[in-house]
């Protein structure tokens, strides 16, 4: 009871002070209050049950209600301010009777027409209600508001009738009063329906009402009720049903459907389609002004932009002409057109200040809406996509009060030749727009609004074809007035980038720069091409239907002289020339880069001219930070182009020395540490550039001495920020790495001192040991760049490195180890520390271990380079590396570099006579016989790489005794020593990989036995490596080997044909591998072969010749492609098992990369295979199209929409299920299962490689029925869905109604009597859905669907899922 009387006592005093005369007393009443019911939500929300303010009795909740209402009408605007933060806080502390009472209060102060001074305070009060209140009372709520707010308006309009305004004796202030009443309402309406529109039955059951009483206010004569109306539509229809989303198009297109067109052509258009309704006029659209038709035209883009997704195409089909009518392409004009008057803008009479604004915003107003489309609902709008396009070009010129001085164009058409033209007649007196600017008669001129909205509708348009753009560099269109000159879009946006507004013209460069990216994009992905400088490629590519952008020809040079003018210009803003710079860097990056030697010159002269400018306030009057990021900018582009390697070298040396070099190293000693680091990274580029372009000694011996200068201080100051430090080390690097030449002995000492320094500092060393790396490696094959100063001090404190914790500097480290000991000099090497290598070779060896692979192969690496450098350290291997080496090969995880290192160690140590070839192969002899029946495969098939690796640098005579003893070793082993047989007959075939086995008389006819001997033994290892044996042993004695295999292909069946084509497998396996190989003579020795068993019955037997035929296809794709394709038309009685093994071996062929060039005639055949009856023929070539797209998407990207796409459609959606009886119970079987996995995956590979060819909305019916598949089926199409969350987020938001059935089955999934594991995967199952869920949630837009918003709510709400939503939010 104390406790609650304090409680209250503490409330009373508050409450009396709201009261007091005194504002400030007023003030901290209110304030403290807040802060009181602050503590007290925290503290019933963490259900603690300590004093203080905790708990309000009922009586104390409403007085406190009221007092804080009571302040909203404060004479201080601060009291009221607190007021309303006090009421989000009140909102969740007290109970719903209060919350209610709060709701009706507000609503009625908003309503009161006596409260005009104060109901902004009580508006905001209402809409802060509506936004904090808790969501269990928002039905309540809502069912409070929505008719009140409704009648608020209707009772407030100021329309009357059917939309007739009121007539002007009414009462100015009454009317103002009603409009601010309305406006206050639409408001909350708006904040009502964004939070609980989808969610509250008692918004839904007003959705009509709503939808009615806010149209009625798109004709009020208050431009700021139309667009409050505007906006509240806008989220209206994003909850309300498909039929009255229709309903609410309809009757907003059938009022547009009633104005007038803009300008000659735009009225034309509307009186037409007038006519073709048969002169009908409705919803007294006779009258409709203006302002009405801009709020129309303005909601429909709103509409289109929240819900653009679920229109359909009848409405594109009605809303794209009919704002064609305000935007016709014929009535954009500009200055310089000759036939040009007064009347283009509009009628004649009501060509006034007011009529022009109006049609500005109308124009404005479409170009938002086909912005809109665009990006929205790209399908839809596709038809007419070309229309847009025109529309867009011609008003992004629109600017009829200027004239930039081109009457006298020619008329020639061709985009690309008017693209040159145009820029070829920007004078020095048009340079200058930015002066025009300034004249007094263009400040009210705003028709850059309708060009800016024109430019955003082409900037979405490159946006939705950025996957294709080439369409955008060959389609022309019309663009100017009364002329026969074309462009293309790509043209027309070069032309236009003497826009005279800023904000315009860094709009189009822009989007240029945009168009440009996306088609370097497309042309690396094979889309298009990019011409090069072979003619005959380019012909080549145009003749198989491939689009080629030409670049080269002109398109480059008006690219930079256009940006050349934006640098140029005296009075350009920094936008401008940011944009331009930007443009330039991006064209680097396609063929021929920025162009030729006058080029270069002429934008490294203009880069200067930035760099130059002096920050100093006293020199320059406008010094800003927008100067440093122009130079940061402009030093990049600098970069880009000394590394892009697309100029001549020599062009852009020519350029950069004399004028662009001093300026770069000055800026080194800039102060901002951006623009240093990136001056540095410049720097860094230009010695490699003097070698590639070939400079005489005495230009590398000035370049290297400048260098030098703007390099060593910022080298040797210690007080820098950590990027300059390393930009530091890594120019260094380069300059001594390349110019070592041209600096003297006491710079290069100089630079060696510095980098030890910055070696043991601990801030620096992973630079420094980079930076070690790379002059090391440059030194290996420059003799006159020598270590020897700093290699005996770098090697010491690399073995220091090499006992710290961190794997990252210890990788660092042994990788710079590696590469420095290959700079030793002799063994008799005067001034090294021998002892060193005792210390660093220890430490390497604890390193070998199979617990890291890489670093341990790092550390097989450098000991081996340590002993070719030193083969005196030979002991020294032997004590500290052999043992752990030894350990190392019988392990069963040692694989690819680590096993290739430990090869090569164990061949220099044969080679340097570290130790013998007898006791290292007994050695690893032994590790066989330590493992004993432990040894995997895998173990057994290492050892035999090393043992035979060691044998293969052996002496003649030994290798012949030690083949001689491995043949009786096997012959001796026999089914009794498995192991020992797999062993040596694996070292008999590795061998023979590595020496010639028929240059030993008598060896290769007993390995032949031996081997044959084998396929019969009883145990199936050592069949396999008997085969595994005699295909490598066949590498090096191919005339020797192959036609035994061969012919005992021809007469073996069963088990052993399938041997000997693993045999003949790993020969051409090996072929492929073995560098200057070539197997060309022996390939008609093998077809034959191949050809016969391809329809063999044994599945594993046709796998084989696949991948023999695969492999082949790699090695000779002219030979095999083409008997390839007659099989796979051939028509025979098992042409099923034909097709499956032509399909294998295309899969394996892409796989192991064969030349697409080669592949690329064939594939129209080859898919083909997927129309095939038989389901194992159908997934096979459903795997060879998705090794195609995962590897070379070129190979399809063309052959999408026509072959694959239909078929990938259709087995996604196949079902094969039949009922095996087994007796006591019958088990369903799919046989469809693996085919509409396999199509998923393609489908998700597309989306990642080549989304550009898929029609992912076609797609989403496919996703909703896999969603209900079996377990794995769901699981992969939970991944896919998840990744195109970030992707490809419209499709699925409008398709996420249709993943409602399944998400909720699979979420909601029983465990039933499950334990353990099964257990665990039902709840991973339900967490994926989940992940689902949660992910849509979070697109925008998916919340507006009502199903799925249902469906989020429930799941959420739902106590069982709580633990499981918590775990998945625990994972990000």
């Amino acid at each position: 009871m104390s406790s609650r009387s304090s409680t209250s006592s503490n409330y009373n005093d508050l409450l009396k002070k709201t009261e007091h005369y005194d504002k400030d007393e007023r003030y901290m009443a209110i304030s403290d209050l807040c802060e009181a019911l602050k503590r007290n939500a925290a503290q019933a929300q963490a259900g603690e049950s300590g004093s203080g303010l905790r708990a309000l009795d009922s009586q104390t909740e409403r007085r406190v209600c009221s007092a804080v209402l009571s302040l909203l009408d404060d004479k201080s605007n601060d009291v009221q301010t607190v007021a309303v933060k006090t009421l989000s806080v009140l909102l969740i502390t007290v109970q719903e009777e209060q919350v209610v009472e709060i709701a009706d209060r507000l609503c009625t102060l908003v309503l009161d027409e006596s409260k005009s001074d104060l109901r902004d305070v009580y508006a905001i009060g209402l809409k802060t209600l509506v936004e904090t209140v808790p969501g269990s009372m928002g039905n309540i709520v809502s069912h409070r508001l929505v008719g009140r707010l409704i009648e608020g308006i209707h009772g407030n309009s100021t329309l009357q009738g059917a939309g007739a305004p009121k007539s002007p004796g009414g009462n100015g202030a009454e009317e103002k009063n009603s409009e601010e009443i309305v406006v206050a309402c639409l408001n909350v309406l708006t904040d009502l329906l964004t939070r609980f529109g989808a969610t509250s039955n008692s918004i839904t059951n007003q959705h009509e009402p709503l939808l009615n009483v806010t149209l009625s206010q798109l004709a009020s004569p208050r431009p700021v009720v139309r667009k409050r109306a505007g906006t509240t539509i806008g989220v209206l229809a994003s909850v309300i049903s498909d039929t009255l989303l229709h309903r609410l198009v309809e009757r907003l297109l059938d009022q547009i459907d009633q104005a007038e067109g803009l300008g000659k052509s735009g009225k034309r258009r509307a009186k037409k389609a007038h006519k073709g309704e048969g002169g009908k006029r409705t919803l007294a659209g006779s009258d409709l002004r203006s302002a009405d038709t801009r709020s129309l035209i303005r909601t429909i883009c709103t509409v289109s932009g929240t819900v653009g997704h679920r229109l359909n195409q009848g409405h594109i089909d009605r809303i794209v002409p009919i704002f064609l009518r305000f935007c016709d392409p014929a009535d954009a004009v500009t200055g310089d057109d000759e036939d040009y008057d007064s009347d283009e803008m509009g009628d004649g009479d009501d060509n006034d200040e007011a009529a022009v604004a109006m049609q500005i915003e109308l124009r404005e107003s479409c170009f938002a809406g086909f912005e809109s489309f665009v990006l929205r609902c790209p399908a839809l709008i596709q038809p007419h996509l070309d229309q847009i396009v025109h529309s867009s070009l011609a008003y992004m010129r629109f600017d009829p009060n200027y004239s930039y001085g081109d009457e006298d164009e020619g008329d020639e058409e061709g985009g690309d030749d008017a693209m040159e033209e145009d820029e070829e007649e920007f004078s020095e007196d048009e340079e200058e727009y930015s002066d025009d600017e300034d004249m007094s008669d263009e400040e009210d001129d705003e028709n850059w609004k309708v060009r800016r909205s024109a430019i955003r509708t082409l900037a979405a348009v490159v946006e939705a074809t950025r996957h294709d753009p080439s369409k955008l560099w060959i389609a022309d269109y019309a663009w100017r007035k009364n002329s026969a000159k074309k462009a293309t879009v790509a043209g027309a946006l070069v032309i236009r980038f003497k826009e005279r507004e800023e904000n315009c013209r860094v709009d189009i460069i822009e989007c240029f720069t945009r168009l440009l990216s996306y088609t370097v994009a497309a042309a690396s992905t094979g889309v298009l091409a990019l011409a090069s400088s072979s003619s005959m490629d380019d012909d080549a590519l145009a003749a198989s239907g491939t689009v080629v952008v030409d670049l080269r020809s002109n398109v480059s040079s008006a690219i930079v002289k256009a940006s050349e003018k934006q640098l140029s210009a005296k009075k350009g803003g920094d936008r401008s020339k940011s944009s331009a710079i930007a443009l330039l860097s991006t064209l680097c990056l396609a063929p021929g880069g920025i162009g030729g030697s006058d080029q270069i010159k002429s934008v490294f002269a203009h880069v200067k001219s930035i760099l130059s400018v002096d920050d100093d306030a006293k020199m320059r009057r406008h010094a800003s930070a927008n100067s440093k990021s122009l130079k940061l900018e402009a030093l990049c582009l600098v970069r880009i182009m000394l590394s892009c390697q697309k100029h001549d070298p020599a062009h852009i040396k020519d350029a950069l020395v004399p004028i662009l070099l001093p300026e770069v190293c000055k800026c080194v000693n800039e102060d901002w540490y951006k623009v240093i680091s990136e001056a540095l990274r410049v720097l860094m580029e230009v010695p490699s550039l003097m070698i590639s372009s070939s400079a005489s000694k005495a230009e590398m011996d000035e370049v290297a001495n400048s260098l030098y200068t703007a390099i060593e201080p910022r080298l040797a100051e210690h007080d820098l920020d950590q990027e300059i430090k390393e930009c530091a080390l890594s120019a260094s690097a380069s300059l001594l790495s390349v110019l070592h030449a041209s600096l003297s002995t006491e710079q290069k000492e100089r630079i060696f001192g510095l980098l030890l320094d910055r070696l043991k500092n601990e801030t620096t060393r992973i630079a420094a040991i980079k930076t070690l790396s790379r002059i090391s490696e440059a030194a290996q094959s420059n003799d006159d760049l020598d270590l020897s100063p700093i290699m005996n001090e770098t090697l010491s404190q690399l073995a220091l490195l090499l006992r710290q914790q961190s794997r990252g500097l210890k990788q660092t480290s042994l990788e710079c180890l590696d590469t420095m000991v290959l700079c030793l000099g002799s063994d008799g090497d005067a001034g090294m520390d021998d002892g060193l290598f005792d210390s660093v070779l220890k430490d390497l060896g604890d390193i070998i271990s199979d617990a890291d692979l890489h670093l341990c192969h790092l550390s097989l690496s450098g000991s081996n380079s340590i002993l070719k450098s030193r083969p005196s350290t030979g002991p020294l291997i032997k004590s500290h590396i052999l043992p752990a080496a030894l350990t190392l090969s019988k392990s069963p995880l040692l694989q690819d570099p680590a096993l290739s290192s430990l090869l090569s160690l164990l061949e220099e140590m044969v080679t340097s006579k570290a130790a013998t070839f007898d006791a290292l192969s007994k050695m690893l002899m032994e590790q066989m016989d330590s493992n004993g029946t432990k040894s995997s495969k895998q173990v057994i098939s290492n050892l035999a790489e090393c043992i035979a690796t060691v044998a293969a640098v052996a002496t003649p005579s030994k290798q012949k005794t030690f083949i001689k003893s491995r043949i009786s070793a096997i012959k001796k082993a026999g089914d009794e020593d498995a192991h020992t047989s797999q062993l040596n007959l694996l070292v008999s075939g590795d061998f023979g990989r590595k020496v010639d086995l028929s240059s030993m008389p008598g060896v290769a006819d007993s390995v032949r036995d031996v081997y044959d001997q084998s396929f019969e033994s009883s145990n199936e290892d050592i069949k396999h490596a008997a085969a595994l044996a005699l295909g490598r042993a066949s590498v090096c004695a191919i005339d020797a080997f192959l036609p035994g295999i061969l012919s005992a292909l021809e007469e073996s069946s069963g088990k052993k044909q399938y041997l000997l084509l693993t045999s003949l497998r790993e020969l051409i396996h090996c072929y492929r591998e073995k560098e200057g190989s070539d197997l060309s003579s022996s390939v008609s020795l093998i077809l034959p072969h191949l050809e016969k068993n391809c329809e063999s019955d044994e599945e594993g037997v046709r796998s084989m010749v696949a991948e023999c035929l695969g492999s082949l296809a790699c090695l000779e794709p002219k030979t095999i492609l083409p008997v390839l394709q007659t099989l796979a038309t051939k028509e025979s009685e098992k042409k099923v098992n034909i097709c499956w093994t032509v399909g294998t071996a295309v899969k394996f062929a892409i796989g192991s990369h064969v030349s697409p060039t080669e592949l690329a005639p064939f594939m129209p055949t080859f898919l083909e295979l997927l129309k095939e009856e038989d389901l194992a023929v159908k997934n096979v070539a459903l795997l060879m199209v998705y090794s195609a797209v995962h590897h070379t998407p070129q190979l399809v990207v063309g052959l999408m929409k026509e072959q694959i796409l239909p078929q990938i459609y259709e087995l996604a959606l196949l079902n094969k299920e039949r009922k095996i009886d087994l007796g006591p119970f019958k088990h369903t079987v799919d046989d469809a299962l693996p085919l509409r996995k396999a199509a998923l995956s393609v489908f998700a590979t597309c989306l990642e490689k080549c989304p550009s060819s898929l029609d992912i909305p076609a797609f989403m019916p496919v996703l909703a029925k896999a969603l209900a598949d079996v377990e794995d089926v769901q699981l992969q199409t939970h991944q896919i869905v998840i990744s195109m969350c970030s992707r490809h987020p419209i499709p699925l938001v409008a398709a996420a109604d249709s993943f409602v059935p399944a998400l909720e089955k699979t979420v909601n999934k029983k465990k039933g009597n499950k334990t353990g594991t099964e257990l665990e995967r039902v709840y991973e199952w339900i967490k994926s859905g989940l992940r689902v869920m949660l992910a849509i949630s979070k697109l925008d837009g998916a919340m507006n669907s009502r199903k799925f918003a249902d469906f989020v709510n429930r799941i959420i709400n739902s106590s069982k899922h709580a633990v499981f939503l918590q775990q998945v939010e625990d994972e990000r």
